[in-house]
């Protein structure tokens, strides 16, 4: 079994943009800059009708992955492939996806989304 994942955020879309790392890390989808990050954030939502958020902006998620990278829940790599030397950050999953989706699920806001990917594994 796999140690729980604690997050420490109360912020609701600390929990969306984990789900959609979570679900890129499933799919075999990662590292992943924080524009497919969002994509896949808003996807999942549209998919499973929550609407206690809406949709993420890109803000939101560049500064959640900061916050999810300085937790290390997640790894922020730079790749330094753009023309101006200046890589954008590629994030996956250092936590285990099992036990976040476990933790997601404990919230009734995001469960939907912890069911998601859960379903992604059959």
């Amino acid at each position: 079994m796999s140690d729980p994942v604690e997050l420490d955020s109360p912020a609701l879309s600390t929990y969306v943009v984990l789900a959609g790392v979570v679900e890129l890390s499933v799919r075999g989808e990662t590292p992943a800059h924080a524009v497919e990050i969002r994509r896949a954030c808003n996807r999942a939502m549209e998919a499973v009708d929550v609407d206690v958020l809406g949709t993420v902006t890109e803000a939101e998620v560049s500064r959640t992955l900061n916050e999810l990278d300085a937790a290390d829940l997640v790894d922020g790599r730079r790749d330094d492939t753009s023309a101006t030397g200046k890589g954008r950050p590629a994030y996956r999953l250092t936590a285990d996806a099992e036990a976040v989706r476990t933790q997601l699920a404990e919230d009734e806001r995001v469960a939907p989304l912890a069911d998601r990917i859960g379903s992604l594994d059959e």
